[in-house]
């Protein structure tokens, strides 16, 4: 199992990122959900997971759609508000609908994502998950509150992001500069929080 950057559980947050294009069509949510992924370091394996969802559910009811996240993923490769161009267009279409021939389709420029991007901590450490933790996964697993809570740091290591912190921040015996940036202390967390990043 693994944690993101804000400390969701990594296969909960594909599951609501699913939901949230097909099933709410919340542009917001999706992003958000997209972005936690990709902010977190797994930035080829989202756009795939979206070039997949297009795929399955999309491609017979809306190919000029596919045409267009081609020439996009083209000419935006490796810049983050590809992403949120997928996310974009696909909250605004209905798999099971055919496309007009005259629909349009919606471009993101860079400034558009910056709410979605990784913030830093800015106050105590208790109170940030609480900031960034908009919206809650779909679904749970079998993840105990208190692994969770108290041994984060191992679930965390697989991501990207935290394994370069990790890395950069525990090269020494005193862990205390580490603790000081980046220990969001998940034990100190209301249900709600924990609900939000690890499902009920």
């Amino acid at each position: 199992m693994i944690l993101t950057r804000y400390l969701y559980v990594k296969e909960l947050v594909e599951n609501s990122l699913a939901a949230a294009i097909l099933e709410k069509h919340s542009y917001t949510e999706a992003a958000f959900w997209a972005y936690e992924l990709y902010f977190s370091g797994f930035e080829q394996e989202v756009l795939a997971r979206l070039t997949d969802l297009y795929e399955t559910r999309f491609t017979e009811n809306h190919p000029r759609l596919g045409i267009y996240l081609e020439k996009k993923s083209r000419e935006l490769a490796d810049k983050p508000e590809l992403i949120a161009i997928f996310v974009k267009n696909l909250t605004m279409k209905q798999p099971h609908i055919k496309e007009s021939p005259s629909g349009k389709f919606v471009n993101v420029k860079p400034h558009h994502i910056i709410s979605f991007m990784t913030k830093e901590l800015n106050g105590p450490n208790w109170k940030f998950l609480r900031e960034v933790c908009l919206y809650g996964v779909l679904g749970s697993l079998s993840m105990d509150i208190n692994e969770w809570r108290e041994n984060w740091m191992v679930y965390a290591a697989g991501c990207p992001i935290w394994s370069k912190r990790m890395i950069d921040e525990l090269a020494y015996e005193d862990d205390s500069n580490f603790r000081d940036k980046y220990d969001y202390e998940p034990d100190e967390q209301p249900a709600e929080i924990r609900r939000k990043c690890i499902g009920i």
